[in-house]
């Protein structure tokens, strides 16, 4: 009996050695081969850091809590639970911190309403696809437009418009049309005032037009009693390629940067993958609504 024991034990001995040898290659008991389980143990996820400046509201902003918030901070924390590879951290900053960050490896990704310009993709990444679209257009003064008629691009000059001084899509666009148009440039004022109190000033004639879309006229018209019009500029208004180069930097096209980097490339990469999954599942749409009043995400083919 004894040596009955002594075998049992060798055998059981044996059977534990050979299932710890396969657990450290990766196997499964009863799964010799080593390929009955293609599960690994998550790698630890990596953190990377989101600037914004949160403003202009309601694209990034501030709760009365104190907690950033906004149609573009909670779309990232909705692809962030979809990339298991990354933890998205956030810090508020000021506007013309955002690209320096991005440019030092300080920060991963910029969500900060950036439209495309050529300055930007020169040293930046774009997300693949805006997450908010509309068309170029202007906010002007209530019934401004029907007494002053935009039949091209170039009817634009001459008048008096608002702009902030750090390197926004607006500011890029007024700049660069008066280089296209200087026998009839834009006046412009430099401001550091909100975007709330610009369209307020124009409203009350203080300016003819400035920066905005469907979104600025609800939020700030209809939210805070900002009476403003939303006049579109249609491609048609562009007459050579220089012009439509110059419409396009203000067609309320979003998107998120990202360093010009191998690593920005990845980071990147895995965001655009759960933004069509989210625009797919409806929840950017849901976003869109909630925050801006109108779906303004595009159409499933746009997203293809």
């Amino acid at each position: 009996m004894k040596q009955f024991a002594r075998r049992k034990a060798v055998i059981v001995t044996a059977i534990l050695g050979a299932m710890a040898f396969m657990a450290g290659c990766g196997g499964q008991v009863g799964d010799v081969s080593g390929e009955g389980s293609t599960a690994a143990t998550p790698a630890k996820a990596k953190t990377i850091v989101v600037a914004t400046s949160a403003n202009p509201s309601p694209m990034t902003e501030v709760d009365k809590n104190g907690k950033l918030t906004g149609y573009e901070i909670e779309l990232l924390r909705a692809a962030d639970k979809i990339i298991p590879e990354y933890n998205f951290d956030y810090d508020k900053v000021d506007f013309t911190g955002i690209t320096g960050g991005l440019d030092s490896g300080k920060y991963q990704i910029g969500a900060n309403f950036f439209n495309y310009t050529k300055e930007r993709e020169e040293k930046f990444i774009f997300s693949k696809y805006p997450h908010y679209r509309d068309n170029a257009s202007i906010l002007t003064q209530a019934g401004w437009s029907k007494k002053h008629p935009i039949t091209s691009l170039a009817d634009l000059g001459g008048y008096s418009v608002p702009a902030d001084n750090n390197g926004s899509a607006w500011e890029v666009f007024v700049e660069d049309y008066n280089k296209l148009f200087p026998k009839n440039p834009l006046k412009i004022t430099y401001t550091g005032v909100d975007h709330a109190t610009r369209l307020r000033q124009i409203s009350n004639g203080q300016f003819d037009f400035g920066y905005g879309g469907r979104f600025h006229q609800k939020v700030y018209g209809t939210d805070l009693g900002v009476k403003v019009d939303y006049v579109k500029l249609p491609d048609s208004l562009a007459k050579t390629s220089a012009e439509k180069d110059l419409l396009k930097t203000i067609r309320q096209e979003t998107y998120f940067l990202f360093p010009k980097t191998a690593e920005g490339q990845k980071i990147s990469d895995a965001v655009d993958k759960a933004l069509v999954t989210l625009h797919k599942n409806g929840t950017m749409q849901k976003l869109s609504k909630q925050f801006l009043g109108y779906d303004l995400t595009g159409s499933t083919a746009d997203w293809k």
